[in-house]
């Protein structure tokens, strides 16, 4: 089925379609004389996001959906989400009538910390402890593994152990030359870009034999790159050095990481397996990817 015919079908316009397809949702057919040939499957499974999608559904919980053995339980996990969603809205509406009576912020202040604070989740807390571009940076790096709650006394004091390390931590000191390539890079990366990167990464790790074996060309020119004088003497590799040695020195992976690790199950889960992914690539290829 050409891609007008698929709109018509499932009632999404071409762009939606295609970003479906960008986040690797559907593999349509691609003929010979470059369009698209969309099988029942993706019907199906176009028909499937599309309403997952107008019921306020992330893309992330979308394909946590459609790989699912039991779709009921992984629909059950969103609606569980927006049910605290709910409690919390009815909480913070609480207290605005709170103050429309009565303008006193003291008590408001003892109502948030009570009824309110504790539905946030570790994004939603960085963010308001570090608003502003620095705390959307951590939280879009990290987000996948942040939407978890604090609700031992092992993660309050992880918690308050990253943020009191965040908020201490010096900024990074780079020549004038390379401070401008970084932030141009940087720039360049809009959020929903580092996020699908992210979510790449984790797929990859997830199935790392999969990933070696379909990359396997890449993979190696990309070594032969890395292991090239010219590489050597790029503003990359500079870079890629004063941040490593950056991250070294201020005790990143002793503080942040280990402490992230107490703080979000899913990202213990996610390091063990990228351990696991890391000896994988040391073993096939004798470098690792993660230095």
């Amino acid at each position: 089925m050409l891609i007008k015919d698929v709109c018509r079908e499932c009632k999404l316009t071409k762009k939606a379609i295609e970003y479906y397809e960008q986040q690797g949702l559907i593999s349509p057919k691609v003929e010979n004389n470059g369009y698209r040939n969309y099988s029942k499957e993706d019907i199906t499974v176009l028909k499937e996001v599309g309403v997952l999608r107008k019921l306020g559904i992330s893309i992330a919980e979308v394909k946590d959906i459609l790989d699912s053995s039991n779709k009921s339980a992984a629909i059950a996990r969103c609606k569980y989400k927006l049910d605290l969603e709910i409690e919390r809205a009815m909480a913070r509406k609480n207290c605005l009538e709170g103050l429309i009576e009565d303008y006193d912020i003291e008590r408001a202040i003892t109502y948030i910390e009570e009824n309110i604070e504790k539905h946030f989740t570790v994004k939603e807390k960085l963010l308001e402890a570090f608003p502003g571009e620095y705390g959307i940076y951590v939280c879009v790096h990290f987000g996948y593994f942040l939407n978890e709650k604090i609700d031992t006394e092992g993660k309050k004091g992880a918690y308050y152990k990253i943020v009191d390390y965040l908020d201490e931590l010096r900024e990074v000191k780079l020549p004038e030359e390379l401070k401008e390539l970084f932030n141009q890079s940087f720039g360049q990366l809009k959020e929903v870009n580092m996020e699908g990167m992210n979510l790449s990464i984790i797929d990859s790790v997830n199935n790392i034999d999969v990933y070696l074996e379909e990359n396997r060309e890449v993979i190696g020119k990309y070594l032969e790159y890395r292991n090239s004088d010219e590489y050597k003497s790029s503003p990359a590799y500079k870079i890629r050095q004063l941040l490593l040695k950056y991250l070294q020195e201020n005790e990143y992976y002793d503080i942040f990481i280990e402490n992230l690790k107490i703080l979000s199950d899913s990202y213990r889960e996610y390091f063990e397996k990228l351990q696991v992914a890391n000896e994988v690539i040391i073993n096939k290829y004798n470098t690792s990817f993660l230095s």
